[in-house]
């Protein structure tokens, strides 16, 4: 896979992203599907933030969490957001992340190791996938919360935006 076929699967996954933001009643923010589950608005936080840390790890920067410990206790602290604030951490996130792959081109992507807080030494094009699960196992988990707060949201609302 080439990095221009990574980030066309890339923007397709994250592309309902922003519509889902927008199902999020303003009420809803503070709901939780269990007491140590991510509250609604911490996901609209952590989605974006995510791959913004990401794109951090693929372009090699120093990051401000080294193990997989110091990421998981973060992840707790993270404060919530609104809608419009969470697209506006998404976009720019997403631009982030899509430059950073751009950034270390086919022969690195392909061949390339990174070293990362999250699997430790992996295969670049390995990491970038990581990224993606990561971001789908968190769009579901709003997703469900949704279907919860009885939001009308569907299989499309989850592919297709």
């Amino acid at each position: 896979m080439r990095v221009q076929e990574y980030l066309d699967w890339f923007d397709e996954v994250v592309h309902p992203t922003e519509q889902m933001f927008l199902r999020v009643p303003d009420d809803k923010l503070g709901f939780r599907v269990t007491i140590d589950s991510f509250s609604v608005g911490q996901l609209l936080n952590h989605i974006p933030r995510s791959l913004a840390f990401n794109s951090k790890v693929v372009s090699g920067e120093e990051l401000p969490l080294k193990s997989m410990r110091e990421i998981l206790i973060s992840n707790r602290r993270h404060p919530s957001s609104t809608r419009e604030e969470a697209i506006g951490l998404l976009r720019e996130a997403r631009n982030e992340f899509s430059s950073a792959v751009i950034g270390i081109g086919d022969e690195r992507f392909h061949d390339g190791v990174l070293d990362t807080p999250q699997r430790g030494k992996i295969a670049a094009w390995r990491f970038c996938v990581f990224v993606v699960e990561h971001h789908i196992h968190h769009l579901m988990e709003l997703h469900i919360s949704l279907k919860m707060l009885g939001v009308a949201v569907n299989t499309k609302t989850l592919y297709v935006g």
